[in-house]
């Protein structure tokens, strides 16, 4: 894929500082545009167009072959969050699964968590994600995350767990 279809399609903003990026920029230049893996070929990401995103030089070389962090936002005050990327790693190769990701004090949180987590779901494993909401009597609120049963399989370049069987 060449940087200008990558460009094009993200707007020509960096996906991991959120910063315009200028087309005219010199090569040299570290605020230069370029293709950043959303999971590094070294983790297992490939070169599929979901896979791409736009970055400044300098933050795609700052960033190296991490994998992308999803942190919870830190002023929701979340009785319980599952590490996010390992989550989808289990979710999208199993559309019909779900795992709770979440418990929430308030419905309210619950609520705001659950439209996030299927943004940021959406962000890096396109194509159809969906939670909800289950409040438990005792008082906390679980955010559950699957992919549809219908949806085609994903993969978020992690090996696979293999459960025996």
């Amino acid at each position: 894929m060449r940087l200008d279809g990558v460009a094009e399609r993200d707007g020509w903003w960096c996906w991991l500082c959120g910063g315009a990026i200028d087309p005219h920029a010199p090569r040299d230049s570290a605020v230069r545009g370029t293709v950043d893996h959303l999971v590094p070929r070294s983790r297992g990401g490939g070169n599929e167009l979901a896979n791409l995103r736009l970055a400044h030089k300098r933050c795609n070389v700052r960033r190296g072959s991490h994998l992308p962090e999803l942190l919870w936002p830190r002023e929701w005050p979340m009785l319980m969050t599952v590490h996010l990327w390992t989550a989808m790693a289990r979710l999208a190769p199993r559309p019909g699964t779900a795992e709770v990701v979440a418990l929430a004090p308030l419905s309210d949180l619950a609520d705001e968590a659950a439209t996030w987590v299927v943004e940021r779901a959406e962000e890096f494993v396109p194509g159809g994600w969906e939670s909800w909401c289950a409040a438990d009597p005792a008082g906390p609120v679980a955010v559950w995350l699957r992919r549809p049963a219908g949806a085609a399989p994903g993969s978020t370049g992690r090996p696979k767990i293999v459960v025996p069987g």
